[in-house]
């Protein structure tokens, strides 16, 4: 539900402006095996990881 609220509220101006925290930043990091991780920072322990990823279509 927080990616819609920034979603909108970034399209109408700042989303500070509507009481909303500051997105966070993620690093996308590759494993050695091709998947995909997300980590806080580059030097730290990835907290959700992808080992087979996959395209899909919308």
């Amino acid at each position: 539900m927080r990616a819609r609220e920034w979603a909108i509220a970034g399209a109408y101006g700042d989303p500070a402006d509507y009481d909303l925290p500051d997105l966070p930043a993620l690093h996308a990091i590759r494993t050695d095996c091709g998947g995909l991780a997300l980590a806080a920072a580059d030097d730290e322990e990835p907290f959700i990881v992808a080992e087979t990823p996959m395209r899909v279509r919308r």
